[in-house]
């Protein structure tokens, strides 16, 4: 069964914290893991040519592929950054597991 992750980095643990709250509360996923980033380099302003340095945190928000669009949305409304950096993934997992995540992002069919 495939699953979907959308992978957010974020500025600070607290941000990622507070977006995965919101979704997991939305039911637009069913759970969140956060990793903090001990460095990220960047040009900006877009292609200013100066290096931008940062440290934070990336959110792993474990969902199904039709919840990525309106979570997308939702992500973008509580990010901090102009132009946030929203990944997605295709996850393979176990039919058990699927059918948990099934169960749990459920935003849609409320």
């Amino acid at each position: 069964m495939k699953i979907a992750w959308l992978l957010v980095n974020c500025n600070s643990i607290r941000e990622a914290d507070r977006i995965g709250k919101e979704l997991l509360r939305q039911r637009y996923i069913a759970c969140y893991d956060i990793i903090a980033r001990q460095k990220a380099a960047y040009f900006w302003p877009p292609k200013s040519g100066k290096i931008e340095n940062a440290k934070g945190a990336m959110v792993i928000l474990v969902t199904l592929p039709k919840q990525t669009s309106g979570a997308r949305k939702m992500i973008a409304q509580l990010h901090g950054d102009t132009l946030p950096s929203i990944n997605g993934l295709s996850v393979e997992v176990s039919t058990t597991y699927g059918q948990w995540v099934k169960g749990e992002a459920t935003h849609a069919y409320k």
